[in-house]
């Protein structure tokens, strides 16, 4: 592994373990191809094997849809990804009970998956989107479902690949820190959630 992707995983490893004691669960919003959210179902099988965390997963897997006004356009249509190829992965690694992935449409079906899923509450949020209208949804549903002391990771705050990021961040976080890691790229920020 080379030392970018080396940092990045020793960045979402401290901050687990800032947290991995607090109740909740964990979103992986913008799953891709799983890295992450592999990297954090494996983090809770080893750390937590006798707690009820899981770790969710959640993507649309048809790649990004920028808004002309809005987002860097040069990214759209990347990012896409095979639904089944996921599911495969989980059935492979048998991390059923620790791995959710939900397909959806974050600027529509966020509403109704919280009013469904009302119990849901997250000690960690890392969202990997960089469109501005999935990044104001998912901040708009995830924020208030952190628990106190709970992260919220985000890709590109601050960074020119998502223009917008920074200002929606900025709106739903109230007063907590804005945090980076020294020795890491992306992503490039933290939020320790404390009111």
């Amino acid at each position: 592994v080379g030392h970018v992707n080396l940092a990045r995983y020793l960045f979402f490893y401290d901050l687990y373990k800032t947290c991995y004691q607090l109740s909740g669960h964990i979103a992986d919003v913008g799953t891709w191809k799983g890295a992450s959210f592999f990297f954090m179902s494996k983090l809770v099988r080893l750390f937590e094997s006798f707690s009820l965390t899981q770790v969710h997963g959640f993507d649309w897997f048809k790649g990004m849809n920028p808004e002309k006004s809005r987002d860097d356009m040069a990214q759209s249509g990347l990012y896409t990804c095979d639904y089944e190829a996921i599911l495969e992965l989980i059935s492979l690694q048998n991390l059923q009970d620790i791995s959710i992935i939900h397909k959806l449409d974050l600027t529509k079906d966020l509403e109704c998956f919280f009013e469904e899923n009302t119990h849901l509450r997250f000690k960690m949020v890392f969202i990997d989107c960089g469109i501005a209208q999935v990044l104001e949804k998912s901040l708009k549903h995830f924020w208030p479902r952190i628990v106190y002391g709970g992260i919220l990771i985000m890709d590109h705050y601050n960074a020119e690949c998502s223009p917008q990021e920074s200002d929606i961040v900025e709106r739903f976080i109230g007063k907590n820190n804005i945090r980076q890691a020294p020795f890491n790229r992306q992503p490039t920020a933290y939020i320790i959630k404390n009111n």
